[in-house]
Order: structure tokens, then C-alpha cells, then sequence
């Protein structure tokens, strides 16, 4: 299959429930590693994907640096927007919420990158919606990435591009897959605090 028709066979499956959503926020939040996780850069749902509302929670109450994609006209392209506990949002491109004001963070101070897509595989493919627009945010990023969705959206096997980027983890309401090469970044980032 095309990637086409993953993404047409993909919305036929129901959304992300508010029950699965907690569940793999709650996995994710229970990973020894996320306590050292200290810049993390994570979206705002939309759609179908899992909500991540419980993370941006923690990062705040452990005054970590959380960013969020922030559409830059200017560039045409996404960065990363700072967040706080007091964070006021508005709604940016394609209706995805953004802080506002925008603090941009440098993506190399992100060591945590979690990330959505229509559909990820066991080897750590991401299939997104199409537009290319997280791939270009993190295709020189030297981040931990991990994935998050249902165990209905991840899948043997997704055709992939030599420009796509591969996830370090998947996470869904049961389990989490770490690809080869995982542990080597998830030293990295345990070992290294960065601020921002």
C-alpha cells in the first residue's frame, strides 16, 4: 500500500478516546526516563490523535521547558514556541493551538521530542498527514523521539521515504516498541540537562 491509502485506510478508525489518551499519557509519565526529561518539545492534539494535556501538566509542575510547533509565516515552516504553567493559548495554522506570545526555543535544546502521526510502524515509521510539516521540524533534531497513538494505528509495517524520520519509541495505551539505537539516545538525554 501506498502511503495514500494508509492514510485513507487510517480514517476510517475511530479517533483517539479521552480513556486512551490517559492511558498512554499515564504509560508515558510512568517511564523511569521521564523524570529526566528537562526540554521536551510535544504537540497539541488534533483530529484523531491522543491528547497530551497530562504531559504538558507535568513538565510544568517540575518547571521543565515544554515547547509546542508554532507556525512562523516568515519561514513558512514550524518551530518550537516556549509554554508555562500560564501559557495563554490561541489557535495557529491548520487550527492547532499555540502560546501566545511566541518564545521560540532552539530545536537543538529539545531532548524529548513526542509526536503524532496518522500511523507508526514496529520499526519506528511515522506516517503523517502529508504535508511534510514535522518532518522538516525534526529531520536534523538529535532528540529522543517517540510516538504516540493507539494500538489500532500502529501497524507491521508503513512504506517509508529516505527523507522520512524514524521514532526512537512508539507508545500506545499497551505497550511501548523502542527501536534500535533507542537506549544510546535515552543516555544522552538522561545524562545531559539542558535549559531553556
Amino acid at each position: 500500500m501506498t502511503k495514500a491509502d494508509w492514510r485513507e485506510r487510517m480514517k476510517t478508525l475511530p479517533r483517539a478516546t479521552a480513556e486512551e489518551s490517559r492511558a498512554i499519557q499515564s504509560r508515558l509519565l510512568a517511564q523511569d526516563w521521564w523524570a529526566a526529561a528537562w526540554t521536551v518539545g510535544l504537540y497539541r492534539a488534533i483530529g484523531s490523535e491522543p491528547a497530551t494535556e497530562m504531559l504538558l501538566a507535568d513538565l510544568a509542575a517540575r518547571s521543565a521547558c515544554a515547547a509546542v510547533p508554532v507556525w512562523q509565516p516568515d519561514r513558512r515552516a514550524y518551530g518550537w514556541g516556549r509554554t508555562t504553567a500560564s501559557t495563554r493559548w490561541r489557535q495557529g495554522k491548520f487550527r492547532i493551538e499555540e502560546p501566545d506570545p511566541v518564545v521560540l526555543v532552539p530545536p537543538e535544546f529539545l531532548r524529548v521530542l513526542v509526536l503524532p502521526g496518522v500511523a507508526f510502524d514496529f520499526t519506528g515509521g511515522r506516517l503523517g498527514r502529508g504535508g511534510g510539516f514535522f518532518d522538516r521540524l525534526i529531520v536534523q533534531s538529535p532528540a529522543f523521539m517517540i510516538g504516540l497513538c493507539t494500538e489500532r494505528c500502529l501497524v507491521e509495517s508503513l512504506p517509508m521515504e529516505p527523507h522520512d524520520v524514524r521514532m526512537d519509541a512508539v507508545m500506545t495505551e499497551k505497550r511501548i516498541r523502542f527501536t534500535p539505537g533507542a537506549a544510546v539516545k535515552l543516555e544522552q538525554m538522561i545524562n545531559g540537562r539542558y535549559v531553556c
